[in-house]
């Protein structure tokens, strides 16, 4: 809704923005160097001064380091002096972007040639060059009779001065000053005639009895008026930028203007000016450009009213929001009723490109406010000025109120909301968010997401904040509710402090189903009848580097959130309850933190409180050591998770390794001296790192002390080798290089405590991979003995976590002697047209393992453990082989290995299959792939599947087609997920007008909004 209100406001304030330019990408090029143009096919015209071509066809443009190339393009050229000034837009499609290559303006020269890369749909730029032009050009063809649409949407990417000027040249051998209303004098407008279509007009004046002139043209004219300012906006500037009026009739009411009205003409701004106006109307400014069958305009008052007016135009990026599309607004009528208030009646908003659009929005009136605010520094609260022109940096509060508002489809009202307001910043149609679905846990789906301010009729909303209210419908399920309030803002409410920015979430159900989790768990009673969610986060800036964070995640039971939110309880990190104050100073760092419990039935420490210290990589006698600390004092209390209440949980629940409701204090101290030393190629370092501790409770509940230590040495050596010789078209090789980094480390710790006899207070994975453990441990092994080879915390301390400073457990640290062992490969070759080669990484391999001297203690008998390797094979830009595996080689030691092959076209699509086999305490082989492929401008279909070939069998399929209409994007899919015996199916309806489409985020396939290349 914020394009819709954005048009009303550029229509309705007629000419008080500023026109707003496209994005000019890459650096300012060398203007002695030449600037090449090709193409497979052109035309070109003159127009004034300038040259204009129209290439089709591998269009490509250079110079120095900058590559453009696109589908199609308009290159206006000026030769008439020097240097010669080119002016190039290029525009693509969904399938054939335009892509520009150049080095940055930051890159370093030795940087190996790198070089920055831009895709778009549209792009835009002026070059100079004192060097001939070289036109790799075919014959030019015959000037058409009809300028392209491409040469009107280039057009409109000039500055506004210019664009009027050479607009002009079509129709009158007469042009404005070069620099339009730059050469006027303060307090002087200039107004201008033209023919609007080649023949003479007619002027016929007459004078007023108070002194004014009034002026009837008819036979079609063209106004230009500059000089135009904006009293009471402070910080935008005097100038409003260049008026374009084409009418085929006017009256003109005017005095004191030296010239003639029939030619050109300049008077006192404070002078009248006053139009009304009839037949065929085009009313622009900038980029925007107002159809009206009759009008009315001062220009000294800068008030207006237009009649049957329709606005066609696309609008500038925010700080949150960019609108690629074009947006449509008719109106029956519309008044500016103040320098900051309009209104418009009988109005229509759509982003439809159609005559009849595809759907759109109807509002009986709307009124609207746009008032001009300074903006001022969050921090120090002074004004923020523009470092270039030294002006003060404003910014606008925008309001909008609606009544009678109707969302309509095809023509038919779809949903009614009498009143609502909205700030522009942030707008919506009350409407955020619109779901249906359907499957066989919680049946029949609607889902809705409210804006609660624009629900509860507040005229504005606090600056900074989104506000939602959620009402959901399940029909197995019951009714849901909720609501969610994020903000990000200066300060926190009028509380002080710096910028702070956060949200809280609520949503609960009276839930009358079961619960559907998966094998083995389709029909879980839930523990309450009454099943809700509280979720929130919150982050301040305090000032001397002081930084606070709170979270907060209270659940009505234990298998809520797998139920209902299963991709956050998937993929998000846990939630704590509690608050943290952290200052981080140059190396060093400080927290206090409090933590509470609020999910008994999930294990959790409380921690009441909790200091850390930390000062990393210290210099001390002049480098040659470095020293490393992390101190930590806490009163720690943990708590095992509650017994499931349903029958079945409760069979699958075990105790995990580590887990005891113990408490008391925990203090500790670990601190690392490192010697480094260059020893020829090699660069080695000798460390030694230390710690002491003390628990109030062990396992046994007893207290325990331990001192422990680890030392040894690590050390590296860079290698390569370049082999320019290689060349193979078939793998894309144009030259080959081999880089290589070895390195190892020999450590060895003894401790004089287990970390078996420690309670884990700090946990070792979130609560999903928790809770999925306790359903596959086996109770009846023996953790010290069998089953530690299966303990997760073994191959924590197998790896080497107990030599990290900072290591995110404390607990685990235990006698252990390992040679670790491993090297980076990468062979890298350059890709790309002669004189814009880039290095790529055509082949990169990795690999690690460790020796364990004393294998019968560490590594249960066996010399070798923990071997893993990551290979990319990079064939193409847009084909990569990939491989990844670890291995340990004890009895059922966990063996994996993957290997599959991506694909990605952009705009076109992308696709992967792949095989990974696990082999250990489980065994697996799974087969997956999953595609999505746009078959042609208007379908999109998306398919991926999961195959288990052991005992698992089938894990589940998806399917989707999508239509790309001009209004609406439209998806039927079904979702098979056998684990659950569920079968779902969905069918969606998303306007193209949304900004971020749904269908680009699940597909990773570019759907531009609708209008942005006509009707398609």
């Amino acid at each position: 809704m914020r394009w819709a209100f954005a048009c009303l406001q550029l229509l309705l304030s007629l000419c008080l923005a500023r026109p707003v330019l496209g994005s000019e990408i890459g650096p300012a090029a060398d203007p002695s160097q030449s600037i090449t143009l090709a193409a497979d096919y052109c035309t070109r015209w003159q127009q004034g001064v300038y040259e204009v071509w129209h290439l089709k066809g591998n269009c490509y443009l250079n110079q120095g380091l900058t590559y453009a190339r696109g589908p199609e393009g308009v290159v206006w050229i000026d030769r008439t002096e020097s240097p010669t000034k080119v002016n190039a837009y290029f525009e693509g499609s969904p399938v054939a972007a335009v892509t520009v290559d150049y080095r940055g303006e930051k890159v370093p020269e030795d940087a190996g040639g790198r070089l920055g890369r831009e895709s778009a749909t549209t792009w835009f730029h002026r070059f100079q060059t004192l060097a001939p032009l070289r036109l790799r050009l075919p014959e030019p063809g015959e000037p058409p009779a009809e300028k392209p649409a491409v040469y009107d949407r280039g057009l409109a990417r000039f500055n506004p001065q210019r664009h009027r000027q050479m607009e002009l040249t079509q129709f009158s051998e007469v042009l404005p000053p070069p620099d339009g209303q730059l050469g006027l004098p303060p307090g002087v407008r200039r107004i201008q005639s033209f023919s609007r279509n080649g023949t003479s007009f007619q002027v016929e004046s007459k004078n007023l009895a108070d002194g004014q002139t009034a002026g009837i043209v008819t036979g079609g004219v063209r106004l230009l008026i500059d000089g135009l300012t904006n009293p009471g906006v402070p910080g935008m500037g005097p100038q409003l930028g260049t008026v374009d009026i084409s009418t085929d009739r006017a009256v003109i009411w005017t005095s004191g203007i030296q010239g003639d009205v029939s030619g050109v003409g300049v008077q006192s701004q404070d002078a009248p000016l006053e139009i009304y106006m009839e037949g065929n109307i085009e009313f622009r400014q900038g980029d925007r450009v107002i159809y009206a069958d009759r009008m009315f305009y001062d220009a000294r008052r800068q008030v207006g009213v237009l009649l049957n007016a329709e606005l066609l135009l696309p609008l500038p990026p925010s700080e949150d929001f960019d609108y690629q599309g074009v947006v449509r607004l008719r109106a029956a009528a519309v008044r500016q009723l103040d320098q900051s208030r309009f209104a418009a009646t009988d109005a229509l908003l759509t982003t439809s490109r159609l005559e009849e659009p595809g759907y759109a929005i109807t509002a009986g009136d709307i009124t609207f406010q746009d008032v001009p605010q300074a903006v001022v520094d969050p921090l120090t609260g002074a004004p923020v000025f523009d470092p270039v022109t030294g002006e003060p940096v404003t910014t606008r509060t925008q309001l909008a109120t609606s009544r009678g508002n109707v969302l309509r489809a095809r023509g038919l009202p779809l949903f009614y909301w009498p009143r609502f307001s909205t700030d522009l910043q942030d707008p919506t149609f009350l409407i955020d968010r619109v779901r249906v679905g359907n499957d066989g846990i919680f049946g029949t789906q609607i889902e809705t997401d409210l804006d609660a301010y624009q629900l509860l009729g507040f005229d504005s909303r606090l600056e900074g904040t989104e506000w939602q209210v959620s009402l959901d419908y399940l029909s197995d399920r019951g009714i849901g509710h909720g609501t969610s309030f994020q903000y990000d803002r200066s300060q926190l409410f009028g509380f002080g402090g710096g910028p702070a920015y956060g949200f809280v979430d609520f949503w609960g159900i009276f839930d009358d189903g079961l619960d559907n989790l998966g094998l083995g768990r389709t029909a879980i009673v839930p523990e309450e009848d009454y099943r809700f969610r509280l979720f929130g986060n919150h982050r301040q800036i305090l000032g001397r580097g002081w930084e606070m964070t709170g979270e907060v995640n209270y659940l009505s039971d234990r298998t809520f959130l797998e139920q209902f939110y299963e991709q956050e309880w998937d993929t998000n990190k846990d939630q704590r309850n509690g608050l943290r104050l952290k200052r981080l100073v140059d190396n060093r760092a400080v927290s206090i933190e409090a933590n509470g419990q609020a999910n008994p039935f999930f294990t959790d420490t409380q921690w009441l409180p909790r200091a850390d210290h930390y000062w990393l990589g210290e210099s001390l006698l002049g480098d040659r050591l470095t020293w490393f600390e992390h101190s930590q004092a806490g009163y720690a209390n943990l708590n095992v998770a509650t017994v499931p209440t349903d029958a079945t949980l409760a069979s699958q629940f075990t105790t995990l390794p580590g887990e005891a409701d113990v408490d008391g204090e925990r203090l500790v101290t670990r601190q690392e001296l490192d010697l480094p030393l260059q020893l020829g190629p090699v660069k080695a370092v000798v460390f030694g790192l230390g710690e002491l501790a003390q628990w109030g409770e062990d396992l046994t509940g007893n207290e325990l002390q331990r001192a422990y230590i680890h030392t040894g040495v690590r050390a590296s050596l860079p290698a390569g080798a370049v082999f320019p010789q290689v060349r193979d078209p078939l793998f894309n090789l144009n030259g080959l290089a081999h880089k290589v980094l070895f390195d190892a480390e020999f450590s060895y710790a003894d401790s004089d405590e287990n970390f078996t006899d420690l309670p884990l207070y700090d946990p070792l994975d979130d609560t999903n991979l928790n809770e999925f453990l306790r359903r596959v441990q086996d109770p009846t092994l023996d953790p010290t003995v069998t089953g530690l080879r299966f303990d997760r915390r073994n191959r924590l301390f197998r790896s080497g976590i107990q030599g990290w400073v900072t290591a995110p457990t404390t607990e685990i640290a235990d006698d252990l002697m390992a040679l670790r062992g491993g090297m980076r490969n990468r062979w890298q070759t350059k890709r790309g047209a002669p004189g814009r080669q880039h290095i790529v990484d055509w082949l990169t391999v990795d690999v690690n393992g460790t020796y364990f001297p004393k294998a019968d203690r560490d590594n249960f008998g066996e010399d070798i453990g923990l071997v893993d390797y990551d290979l990319r094979w990079n064939v193409g830009d847009r084909l990569t082989v990939v491989s990844n595996g670890e291995a340990d080689f004890f009895a059922d030691g966990l063996r994996t290995v993957y290997g599959g092959v991506e694909i990605n076209r952009p705009s076109r699509g992308n696709g992967m299959v792949g095989l990974r086999s696990i082999e250990g305490p489980i065994s697996s082989t799974v087969a997956l792939a999953s595609y999505n492929y746009r078959i042609s401008e208007k379908w999109i279909t998306s398919a991926g599947f999961a195959v288990d070939f052991g005992a698992a069998g089938n894990i589940g399929q998806n399917f989707a087609f999508t239509r790309i209409g001009e209004s609406f994007i439209t998806s039927i899919g079904v979702n098979i997920d056998e684990s659950k015996d569920n079968v779902g199916f969905r069918f969606l309806i998303e306007p193209r007008a949304l900004p971020d489409l749904r269908v680009t985020k699940t597909t990773g396939i570019e759907v531009p909004p609708e209008g942005v290349f006509g009707i398609w």
